[in-house]
């Protein structure tokens, strides 16, 4: 099942995969304060995004049902490290390959979830408080969100984390039973 999923991941876009096993993922429930200094404006707004999205205990419980995973990323070039519209723009191509592997876990009927960068963006307009998710099988939830320290994810299945001066990389998880 990794190697569709990592050819799958290949087709879409990523450009780095590695396996890893759930067991080896850590989690950092201080991660969190990072989200609520809302430095993304995020934070409060959405099902995908804290508190909507759940605790980081909850969300450690969800992830540790699984046994392992293939972690993905994908590198954008910047032309320089203020490059905003280069960095929206790789995190809109990144989301992109998110939706494409959750959307192929679907079809395949494969016991899966994606773990991926950023806020949800499945919706124009979240319910967020006031309704249900609309697409909960769909709805982004980052790692970061889940307490998971992305560089230390990176260096426990043997990726880089920076790959170099103006680029940015979105990194996710695919999860698999």
């Amino acid at each position: 099942m990794e190697q569709r999923i990592i050819e799958e991941l290949q087709k879409l876009g990523a450009m780095y995969t590695a396996l890893i096993a759930v067991s080896e993922i850590g989690f950092f429930p201080g991660l969190r304060t990072l989200c609520e200094m809302n430095s993304c404006g995020a934070y409060a707004t959405g099902w995908g995004c804290p508190p909507g999205c759940g605790t980081v205990e909850t969300l450690a419980r969800r992830v540790r049902k699984y046994r392992r995973g293939v972690v993905y990323q994908y590198v954008g070039v910047l032309e320089d490290s203020f490059d905003y519209d280069g960095m929206m723009a790789s995190e809109h191509f990144f989301g992109s390959i998110s939706d494409g592997i959750r959307i192929f876990a679907e079809k395949n009927a494969l016991d899966a979830w994606v773990l991926g960068a950023g806020g949800c963006r499945v919706c124009a307009e979240c319910t967020y408080p006031g309704a249900p998710c609309r697409f909960p099988g769909r709805k982004n939830i980052s790692l970061e969100a889940c307490g998971i320290n992305v560089s230390v994810l990176c260096e426990s299945c043997g990726l880089a984390y920076i790959h170099g001066p103006n680029t940015i990389t979105n990194t996710g998880l695919v999860l698999l039973g």
